[in-house]
């Protein structure tokens, strides 16, 4: 049964899955940025450790670039994470609207329902209280 709700409904469908395609790349962005952290991490501790073996090998300009990026990847780590929990929220709150739209279309559909067994029942009484007289009419017209 169609209802006034069912555009809105499609139009917060859609706006859903462009959501969740939004907060899946931006999971993917959040996976790489902490692996790429990551991996630098290991990457610095690796360049200190043979830096910190062999006097001859001198690592200062490498290890403060790489903590440099070490520090930008953690800080977009950060700012990644902080984006997909803001569209988390917003999702969350795109899943009331559509709920409370579909609550208002449910509604709809039995206030429907409940107006057609209302007209149903009345024509139902109306044909049984018209029966009621005529057999009534007819009795009290009939000699005894």
């Amino acid at each position: 049964m169609q209802t006034p709700y069912d555009a809105a409904l499609r139009a917060l469908d859609r706006e859903m899955d462009a959501l969740t395609q939004v907060i899946a790349a931006s999971s993917a962005r959040l996976g790489e940025a902490r692996m790429l952290h990551h991996a630098l991490i290991d990457k610095i501790v690796d360049e200190a450790r043979l830096a910190a073996a062999d006097s001859r090998l001198v690592g200062d300009a490498y290890l403060v670039r790489a903590r440099g990026e070490r520090e930008r990847r953690g800080a977009e780590a950060e700012t990644a994470a902080v984006e997909l929990d803001l569209l988390r929220q917003r999702a969350a709150r795109q899943y009331a609207a559509i709920r409370a739209v579909e609550s208002a279309a449910d509604q709809f559909r039995a206030d429907v329902r409940q107006a057609d067994d209302r007209q149903q029942q009345a024509m139902v009484d109306d044909i049984a209280a018209a029966r009621f007289a005529r057999l009534r009419r007819l009795h009290q017209a009939t000699p005894r």
